[in-house]
Formats: structure tokens, sequence, C-alpha cells
């Protein structure tokens, strides 16, 4: 072969593992999106359940005013129902809506925002459900990861726990801690059955778990239950430096600590 042949199958097998690197970057993009559509799958049964109970007083006092017009007092307050159950509805949609987008161009998130944007997708209370939240964020706590990426690693988080903690009462704490080494923790600890220790080194790899045996990983892995969240979760957080782990004790509950680079906002110039 000559050295101008050589060279053209040198550059050929760049191009081609060029190709592939772009190939292989689509198909986590689209795994992460499909992962997140699955998700809403699994929400849908309760963002139905909480719309319903939302429309229900609202269709019953606009049922008695129109059966009662004159009684203005009534009207009034069947407008405020309306009012208010529509801002409600509007809001879980907003969430859940959001959730699906597959742009994201924000490069940091803020961390009590993005509890919140998890927390609305739930749609549903998780003290009704028998899960007493505990949530100590610093407000100003930012780190440097896509908004949505947060969103979707700590839905997945919290779904797993609140699973995990039913039919029995449980406690979910979020913290969030800044560490000298310029990273910020967030950890999510429940008070759930906890994880067999024999699953912990692999909790975060694809296909090696079941319902069976660790409900609490997968309890709320939508992908035919495939084993896939705790994996897409690990890919989010690592595309941007950031770590994943969890620890438990059988019978312990269980907590998972997510580290990502903390961003600094700029001072504003006065």
């Amino acid at each position: 072969m000559t050295e101008l042949a050589a060279l053209s199958v040198e550059q050929d097998l760049v191009g081609r593992i060029a190709q592939a690197e772009r190939d292989l970057d689509s198909l986590q993009q689209q795994l992460q999106h499909s992962h997140r559509l699955a998700t809403v799958g699994t929400l849908a049964a309760g963002v139905a359940h909480e719309i319903n109970n939302i429309m229900t007083p609202v269709l019953a006092y606009a049922q008695l005013a129109k059966a009662d017009p004159h009684d203005a007092a009534l009207q009034v307050k069947a407008l405020d129902r309306a009012i208010a159950g529509a801002e409600s509805a509007a809001r879980i949609a907003q969430a859940v809506l959001g959730f699906t987008r597959t742009d994201d161009d924000l490069e940091h998130a803020n961390v009590c925002e993005a509890i919140d944007a998890a927390l609305a997708c739930l749609a549903r209370d998780p003290s009704k459900d028998g899960t007493q939240l505990d949530i100590s964020v610093d407000p100003a706590a930012n780190v440097r990861i896509p908004p949505l990426a947060l969103q979707h690693v700590l839905l997945n988080l919290i779904l797993n726990a609140v699973t995990a903690m039913r039919p029995k009462r449980g406690s979910l704490r979020i913290s969030v801690a800044q560490h000298a080494d310029g990273s910020t923790r967030i950890t999510l600890a429940d008070t759930g059955p906890g994880i067999p220790r024999h699953l912990l080194a692999t909790l975060f790899e694809p296909f090696v778990t079941s319902p069976a045996q660790a409900h609490h990983s997968t309890a709320a892995d939508p992908a035919t239950r495939s084993g896939l969240g705790l994996a897409v979760c690990r890919r989010l957080v690592e595309n941007v430096g950031g770590s994943i782990e969890a620890r438990s004790n059988p019978g312990e509950g269980a907590a998972f600590t997510i580290a990502l680079p903390t961003f600094d906002r700029p001072n504003p110039k006065i």
C-alpha cells in the first residue's frame, strides 16, 4: 500500500470514528428524552387524578351558581373557584409540558427552582400519600448543569423514594451543602426499606436491577422496568463533570448524593 493510500485509509477511519461519536451522542440524547417521556407516562395517572380533584369543586360551584343566578355572593364564589382551579391545573400542565422539552440552552440551574419544578410534575402532594417532605436548600444555590437535566435527575430520585415508602408513612429530606472543592452536594435521604448491599455497587448500571431485587432503585423506572432510570441519571450528572452515589442499609432507608460543579453568579456591575 502506498503512503498516499495509507493516508486515505487513515482519514476515512478518522471520519468514521467521528461520525460514530456523533451518532452515539445523538442516541444518548434520544434515550434521555425518551426516558423523560416515559416518566411522564408514569405520572399520568396521578396528574389526571389531581386535575379531577381540582375540577370537581369548580364544577359543583358552577352548577350551584347556574341554579341560582340571583345569588351574587355565590356567583363570585363560583368565579373565584373557577379561576383558582384553572390556575392550579395550568401550573401542573406547564410543569409536565416543560419536562418534555428537548431544548435546554442554559448551562446552570438554581437548585430550589429545579426541586420546585420536579415536585410540580408530581401534581399530587407527596404528603397525601404519607411522605413528609423536609427541604433544606439555600435559595441562592446554583450548579453547572442544564435545568432540565437537574429536574430529570431529581424527579426520578423523588419518585423512587416516594414509591418505595408506600404504603407505609415516611419522610424524604432534601438538603444542599457547598464544599471547599468547588462542588455543591444535593442529598435526598428517605426512610424507606433501603437497598440490599449486594446491589449498591451496580445500582447505576443499566439492565442490572428489577423491582423484585431492589424496589427502591427501580420503583419509578418507567422504561418497562428495565433499570434505565438511574443509569440515565448518572449519565446526565457525569456529562457536566459531576457524580452521583447511593448509601443505604437495609431497613434504614437510602440516601442519594449528587455532586455538581458550583456555579457562582457574577456580581452585578455597579
